[in-house]
C-alpha cells in the first residue's frame, strides 16, 4: 500500500492544500501529483479529500496521514544516513561550530580556500552562540570572548585569538545618530533597545559592560535570538540596538551604523582547535585559511 514517493506527494498537497502548489514545489506536473494523490486514494480505500469549488478540501483522514507519516520519513533519513556513513567511511568531515555574523561574514571564503585543496571534504556547520551550551564533537570552534573576563580555554582544544571587534550602535537613516561620525554611549541611554542575543551570550555581556562603564542600564523593547531578527525591528524604526562591527558590514537598505565612544564595546574572538585532530591536513587548511581570511578582514577599509 505504501509507496514512499506517492505519500511524499501527498504530503506537500496537504502542507500547500492545493494541487498545483504542491506540484510546483516538487517539480512536477499538476497531473503528475494528481495521479499520485488518486491512486493513494484508492490504495488507501477511504477519501484524502474532496473538491472544494476550484481546489480542494483535505479530509481528517487526509491530515492524519500526512501528518503521522513524519515518522517514516524521519526513519527513512536515518537509514539514508547510516548507509551515507558506510559508503563515505573514508570520507574526512570538518565539524565547525561558529556565531552567525562569522559564519555569515567571513566562513564562506575560508570554506572556498579549504574546499580547493580538499574537494573531498564534507563541512558540517553549527551555531554555538547564542546558546547557554557549546556544541559537542567540533573539531574547529569559533567562539566570542569577553575580553574583561579573561581567556576561555575549552577542554582539549587549542586556542588562537583571531581578532578583536569593536561594536556600533545600528539606527535607521532618519535617526539623530545617523550620519555622526561616532556615539558616546552615554547618548544610548534613552533609546529604546533591541537585544539581539536573549540568551546573554559572551557577545551580550561586552554590551552590558558597557552599559555599566556609562553608568545606566539598558531599556530593552525587545529581544532576539539573532542579529538578523534584530535588524528587522530596527529598520522598522522601532528602536535601535548595538552589534560587533562584524554584523554591521552588510547591513540591509535604510539602516546606519555609527562608532561608539568613552567607551567602545569590544569582543574577542577566538579560535579553538581540537588537540588530537590539530595536526590532519584539512584541520591545518582549515585554520591557516581562518588566521588568512581574519588578516584581510582587518587590512579592508
Amino acid at each position: 500500500m505504501w509507496e514512499l514517493n506517492r505519500l511524499r506527494v501527498w504530503r506537500a498537497v496537504a502542507a500547500t492544500g492545493s494541487v498545483v502548489a504542491a506540484a510546483k514545489s516538487l517539480n512536477y506536473t499538476p497531473a503528475t501529483v494528481s495521479q499520485h494523490i488518486t491512486t493513494l486514494q484508492k490504495a488507501v480505500g477511504a477519501p484524502l479529500y474532496q473538491r472544494s469549488g476550484r481546489g480542494i478540501e483535505i479530509t481528517e483522514l487526509g491530515r492524519r496521514l500526512a501528518d503521522d507519516s513524519a515518522e517514516v520519513f524521519t526513519a527513512v533519513g536515518r537509514l539514508d544516513d547510516l548507509v551515507e556513513g558506510f559508503r563515505n567511511v573514508n570520507r574526512p568531515r570538518l565539524k565547525i561550530a561558529a556565531f552567525t555574523s562569522f559564519n555569515a561574514r567571513l566562513l564562506p571564503g575560508i570554506i572556498e580556500t579549504v574546499a580547493k585543496d580538499h574537494p573531498n571534504l564534507r563541512f558540517d556547520i553549527q551555531l554555538n552562540e547564542p546558546a547557554k551550551n557549546r556544541r559537542g564533537h567540533c573539531l574547529i570552534e569559533i567562539r566570542a570572548e569577553v575580553p574583561q573576563d579573561g581567556e576561555v580555554h575549552l577542554p582539549e582544544m587549542r586556542r588562537i585569538p583571531l581578532f578583536d571587534d569593536d561594536y556600533r550602535v545600528v539606527v535607521p537613516e532618519g535617526h539623530r545618530f545617523a550620519g555622526r561620525e561616532s556615539v558616546p554611549f552615554i547618548d544610548l541611554e534613552d533609546e529604546h533597545w533591541v537585544d539581539y542575543d536573549m540568551w546573554a551570550g559572551p557577545s551580550s555581556k561586552v554590551v552590558d559592560h558597557a552599559c555599566a562603564a556609562a553608568g545606566f542600564e539598558r531599556r530593552s523593547f525587545a529581544a532576539c535570538e539573532d542579529d538578523f531578527a534584530a535588524l528587522a525591528l530596527i529598520a522598522s524604526s522601532m528602536g535601535i540596538t548595538v552589534l560587533p562591527r562584524l554584523s554591521t558590514l552588510q547591513l540591509p537598505p535604510g539602516l546606519a551604523a555609527v562608532d561608539l565612544t568613552d567607551p567602545v564595546p569590544m569582543r574577542r574572538v577566538v579560535m579553538h582547535v581540537r588537540e588530537k585532530d590539530a595536526h590532519l591536513p584539512h584541520v591545518r587548511a582549515f585554520a591557516a585559511a581562518t588566521e588568512a581570511a581574519v588578516q584581510s578582514h582587518l587590512t579592508t577599509p
